[in-house]
Formats: structure tokens, C-alpha cells, sequence
């Protein structure tokens, strides 16, 4: 089988590498080239173009930014469907909408190309670890075909339904994540005005009801102030705009994910949109007068 990867971020180029220890052929294609030398360095091939990697490609992945990207990739000019063969499977992981998706999907089968939307969860060290959760919405037929590849990914693979529904829930799945941050941030945040030190916070919720992965992955990071981009902020705002303009179209109540989003529009809004997620500790700091004027005035 051979394999065609596009987007080399920060959990495409591990996908690719877990690709090529379990013996895959895969051809990839970024944006920026420098960007694949850790996958050309383990055995990938590079594709000067779109058009020569799905030439080439029994299976194609896509993993960019957002919904315009992988439109542009898959169905613009020189794009995935205008080169692909009759028979090709397209794999899209990107986190979208799943309208986006429906529409790719439906563009693909009219030029004879499957289309699973196949968002994944966890960071990049779980990605390294081949420990993903992949959620997929398209055919079981389909799934069946490329499951042994995926299964070299991932620790679950949920099929959800037809077309939209790996993305619809992706966006499910990221609520969870984004209020849970946020909870993560309000919590040491509380602690520390309380006079508690915020690792207190992080021990004692290792076991027990509040346990969580937010915290586990999280909190550390935010009491050291490293806000290195796992997943950023303008992703989670992405997916919590997306997620909330879904359960307001289907009549569903998502009030503290409305909150979640606001202190996400408030780190964008200071520029901080390109750091992890886990910066809305900072928004929380200047709303309880840690951080900024108010700080200052009470030193």
C-alpha cells in the first residue's frame, strides 16, 4: 500500500514516522520542505507536488490547519481529487466542521475517491508513542480497508458514523478538553489566592473523582508558565466556536463551553492565540488580580 501524507506539523511528522516503522512506503508533501527532513531522514519520500504525491498514492492522509486548508489541498487547483486514481481512499484528520467534511466527502465520490474524516486526539508525544485515539466518519467498508494502517497509530479507533460524524465528534471530544483547561486554570488560580501552593492542586487530583487528563497534562505547565504550543489557543477557539455553533443549530445547551470560549477570545485578543491552550491560566491570573495592573497595584 502505498501511502501519501500532507502536513508535516506537529502531529503529522510523527504519524509519518509511526508510518514508516510499521514497514509503510509514504510519500509526503508540505508547504514548507524543511519541515519533512525528520521524515526524510526516517525513510519518507518527497513529493515536489500534490498533483505527483496522489498520483502515486493508494491512500492519501491529510492534516493541515482547518476546514479552508483542506478544502484547497484535496479540491482546489492541482489538489488531491483532480490527480488521484478511481479506488483511492483520502483520509482526512484535520479538525473541522462536519459540514466541511460531508462536502469533501461528497466531492470524492464523484471522482471515485473514499473519504474517511478521521480526526485524532491526544499531543504529540502521544502521537510519537503510536497511542492516538482516531475518531472516523465514513464507511465501515472503507474503515476495514485502511484499519491495519490506523491501528499503527493509534490505541482506539471509534467509528462514529457516516461522513461528518469523526468530525462532529472531534468537536465533542474537544469541548470536554477546553472547559476541562479552563477548569485546570480556575482551580490553581483559587489555590493560590487561598494560599495553597497549586501543586498541591496537581497531587492530590492524581487520584480520585477529579482526576482528569487536563490536569495531568496541563497543570504542570502552567504553574512553570510554559506555554509551548501542544494545542493552541486559536485551535481550541476554533473548535469551541465550532462545537458551539453546532449545539446552537441542533438546539443543545452549552453554557459553560460559551464561558470557556470567552477566556479563549480574551488570550487571542492579547495576542496570545499561537501558545497552547493551557495560556487561558494567565487570563484567569488577570481576572483574580495576579497578573497586570491589578497585581502591580497590590504589591
Amino acid at each position: 500500500m502505498q501511502i501519501g501524507f500532507i502536513g508535516l506539523g506537529l502531529m503529522g511528522t510523527p504519524i509519518v514516522l509511526n508510518l514508516r516503522k510499521a514497514g509503510y512506503e509514504v510519500r509526503v508533501w508540505n508547504r514548507t520542505q524543511s519541515k519533512a527532513a525528520a521524515a526524510l531522514d526516517r525513510g519518507a519520500l518527497w513529493a515536489d507536488s500534490i498533483a505527483a504525491l496522489a498520483e502515486a498514492s493508494d491512500v492519501v492522509i491529510t492534516m493541515v490547519t482547518d476546514a479552508a486548508a483542506s478544502d484547497a489541498v484535496i479540491c482546489g487547483a492541482g489538489g488531491v481529487l483532480h490527480h488521484a486514481r478511481s479506488g483511492t481512499i483520502l483520509i482526512d484528520m484535520a479538525s473541522i466542521a462536519p459540514e466541511a467534511s460531508r462536502s469533501i466527502a461528497e466531492r470524492a465520490e464523484a471522482r471515485g475517491v473514499a473519504m474517511l474524516d478521521a480526526p485524532v486526539t491526544g499531543n504529540p508525544k502521544v502521537a510519537e508513542a503510536g497511542k492516538l485515539g482516531i475518531m472516523v466518519g465514513g464507511s465501515p467498508e472503507t474503515l476495514a480497508r485502511v484499519r491495519p494502517m490506523l491501528e499503527a497509530l493509534s490505541a482506539v479507533i471509534v467509528h462514529a458514523g457516516p461522513s461528518g460524524a469523526g468530525s462532529t465528534l472531534k468537536l465533542v471530544n474537544n469541548l470536554i478538553l477546553g472547559v476541562a483547561i479552563e477548569v485546570v486554570a480556575e482551580a490553581l488560580v483559587l489555590a493560590r489566592k487561598a494560599g495553597i501552593d497549586p501543586d498541591c492542586v496537581r497531587q492530590i487530583t492524581s487520584v480520585g473523582g477529579a482526576r482528569t487528563g487536563a490536569m495531568e497534562t496541563r497543570a504542570a505547565r502552567m504553574i512553570a508558565g510554559d506555554f509551548s504550543p501542544h494545542f493552541s489557543a486559536d485551535n481550541m477557539h476554533k473548535d469551541l466556536s465550532t462545537a458551539t455553533r453546532l449545539a446552537d443549530s441542533l438546539g443543545a445547551a452549552t453554557p459553560v463551553a460559551g464561558a470557556a470560549l470567552d477566556v479563549l477570545r480574551a488570550a487571542r485578543a492579547q495576542g496570545k492565540g499561537g501558545q497552547d491552550s493551557a495560556v487561558v491560566y494567565e487570563i484567569i491570573e488577570q481576572l483574580s488580580g495576579l497578573r497586570g495592573p491589578a497585581a502591580a497595584a497590590g504589591r
